[in-house]
């Protein structure tokens, strides 16, 4: 299959992840940079949302819960904006953003985030190679039910989800959805399969919302400068951390989705504190794009909410510095002090809570890979979990925190940075003990997770370098425009265009020369079907495309999910007794798993069949992922040639389908 047949499922997923969220900020009253900034997170909370909600009023997953949900959430925004009290100052603010974007910006953004979504791409399509195969990993059989888990229900709600793996009811069944099901929704208005669907989702993940989000938040920080804003979307493609780690590590698709819209919701929240340079908008629509970029961010993954409250800590503390140093400068009376005492006191309370309740159950099964110095040269040279270092970039983000030390302006920005070393360090350098719980046990403690927001920050850091050099080299050349005054407006702006072009060719040659070319060369064994380690084989793929024709569509298969069998649910659209590794599985299943080979001398073991429903098996051999213990426990589903349970009904390779015929 070729990435070309996969363009109309491309387009749509695009499209779905644009345009509703679009239709949305544009009734909020943004415009240009911040319309399409703010674009994904917005539709990724009426994704959520709307799947949340739809099964309250009985309506099936699919593009209509996605249109009338923009349609009402847009109408509701336009009329809040639209007060007759908020016109003049949306006017006046509105006509200031317009002034601070002109064409030359939004030409250098649109080129930076057009030019770091093809390096991208064409990395992940490199990773990934034909856009049906799959991550051949432990996660990615829960995530590739889950899709199509929506697609038989109807429902795509994060509330329900996590019944599939056994979840019965309450936060047994909460699983984050939007991932799933956005890529239900290619399915659905393309017709393609489930694993296209799912690269097609991760692709533009990677190559469109990162992109576009992380520019949006340059642009937020630095004000108007195209060859900051250029050099950040060529930046955008240059690091292991994001999006790389999380397509190979898991694999961790939902992870991806929420970090590839944070940089809009630190934006959004830099809005809220009034600290962009040029960038202001009124106090009710910053707070509103920002309540609504949560929902898409919660629902996508709920740490992105986390990662939040941490990255907004440095940015709320320089607002609240400015408003007391205001206060003490207009001496302010003492009652006024003590309200915003306690309103400080009562707001870092509830962000200790919230830290503390929006979290999984423990689990500390990840452990420290380095020392604490050796996490913060990892922070530093952008090279963690021990990968190379993205030297260039590193560099440039140095010059970008010396430029702030500097000015002594924008301190948050480089707090912000700061919290992300932070936990990072704490969690690949610490020993396991209360400090590392408490402050990485929303990740389950597992590094990989907490290296993706890094780029995050370092990107933002290394524009700055790249303005602190090209403002540089442009005082230079102002200097020799002097001795040469006739020439100097004509060189001025050659020079300055040569320079940007320069600038994004060293950008683009030294991101993808370097540890990118490498780490995802040698992270394409995780996408191939042929290997020791691969859960499905080439075998498997094609007796699993003849499935569908061979078993009926009320058939339940009895499957030992750690070598493959449960993804015939995904492939083929047939039930499968057990959908995951993890699943809660009843005492008749254990029964089928332990014992179907003796189906045709057993009552005990025909009645588990019968109560599951049970009336094919598939046998896929004996290479299991991870090669876990529990991987053992399906004895029954075991050479089954030699049973008198079964019937052979289709063979490829060594992978086998069986029919059930004892127990009739």
């Amino acid at each position: 299959m070729s990435w070309l047949s996969s363009l109309p499922a491309l387009l749509a997923a695009v499209a779905v992840v644009l345009l509703p969220g679009a239709a949305l900020a544009w009734s909020l009253g943004f415009r240009r940079t911040s319309l399409l900034g703010l674009a994904p997170v917005l539709s990724l909370s009426i994704a959520g949302v709307g799947a949340v909600l739809a099964p309250f009023v009985r309506v099936e997953w699919g593009i209509g819960v996605v249109l009338v949900t923009a349609v009402l959430a847009s109408a509701a925004a336009w009329a809040v904006t639209r007060r007759p009290w908020q016109r003049q100052e949306a006017t006046d603010v509105q006509r200031a953003v317009q002034q601070g974007d002109g064409w030359p910006t939004l030409a250098a953004g649109a080129i930076g985030v057009a030019v770091g979504a093809l390096l991208i791409a064409r990395r992940v399509i490199q990773l990934v190679g034909e856009p049906d195969n799959i991550s051949q990993r432990y996660d990615n059989v829960f995530h590739l039910n889950a899709v199509r888990f929506i697609l038989d229900t109807g429902n795509a709600s994060t509330l329900n989800l996590g019944s599939m793996a056994g979840g019965t009811g309450g936060l047994s069944s909460v699983y984050p959805a939007v991932w799933h099901s956005l890529a239900a929704l290619v399915s659905q208005l393309t017709g393609a399969s489930v694993p296209v669907s799912v690269n097609v989702i991760n692709l533009v993940a990677s190559a469109v919302i990162w992109p576009i989000s992380v520019v949006f938040l340059t642009r937020v920080v630095i004000g108007p400068r195209p060859v900051g804003l250029m050099a950040a979307g060529v930046m955008s493609a240059g690091f292991l951390a994001f999006p790389y780690l999380l397509l190979v590590w898991g694999p961790l698709f939902p992870n991806l989705l929420s970090v590839s819209a944070l940089p809009a919701g630190v934006a959004a929240m830099i809005f809220v504190c009034r600290l962009s340079p040029t960038l202001r908008e009124p106090p009710l629509r910053a707070w509103l794009v920002l309540l609504l970029a949560v929902p898409g961010l919660a629902l996508s993954h709920m740490s992105a909410v986390n990662a939040l409250l941490a990255f907004s800590i440095p940015v709320v503390l320089a607002r609240l510095f400015l408003y007391v140093r205001e206060m003490i400068r207009t001496r302010a009376s003492a009652r006024k002090f003590a309200v915003v005492a306690l309103a400080s006191v009562a707001g870092a309370v509830a962000v200790v809570v919230a830290w503390q309740k929006l979290r999984p159950a423990p689990y500390n099964g990840w452990t420290p890979h380095q020392t604490v110095p050796g996490a913060i040269g990892e922070v530093i040279a952008n090279g963690p979990m021990k990968t190379d270092a993205t030297l260039l970039i590193s560099v440039l983000a140095l010059i970008g925190v010396a430029r702030i030390i500097r000015r002594r302006t924008q301190l948050w920005l480089l707090g912000c940075y700061l919290v992300a070393g932070f936990l990072y360090v704490v969690d690949a350098g610490f020993a396991a003990g209360w400090a590392r719980a408490f402050f990485t046990g929303t990740w389950y403690q597992d590094t990989y997770r907490l290296a993706a927001y890094l780029p995050i920050f370092a990107v933002v850091l290394a524009a700055l370098g790249v303005l602190a050099t090209a403002d540089t080299v442009k005082a230079a050349g102002g200097v020799l425009a002097l001795k040469v005054p006739r020439a100097g407006m004509r060189l001025g702006g050659v020079a300055g265009f040569a320079g940007i072009l320069a600038v994004c060719l060293a950008l683009g040659w030294a991101t993808q020369t370097g540890p990118v070319r490498g780490y995802v060369a040698s992270s394409q064994y995780f996408f191939e079907r042929d290997t020791k380690d691969s859960i499905v084989s080439s075998d498997e793929y094609a007796l699993l495309a003849r499935l569908g024709s061979e078993v009926p569509a009320d058939a339940v298969i009895a499957v030992n999910p750690w070598n493959g069998g449960a993804l015939a649910y995904a492939f083929a659209d047939r039930k499968v007794l057990e959908f995951h590794m993890g699943q809660r599985e009843t005492k008749s299943m254990r029964v089928v798993a332990e014992s179907l080979a003796k189906a045709d001398t057993s009552p005990a073991v025909c009645d588990a069949v019968r109560e599951t429903k049970v009336s094919y098996a598939l046998d896929f051999g004996t290479q299991y992922l991870l090669n876990h213990p529990e991987s053992k426990t399906y004895p029954g589903l075991q050479n089954l040639a030699s049973s008198g349970a079964v019937q052979l009904v289709d063979q490829q390779g060594n992978a086998k389908l069986f029919k059930v015929v004892a127990c009739g």
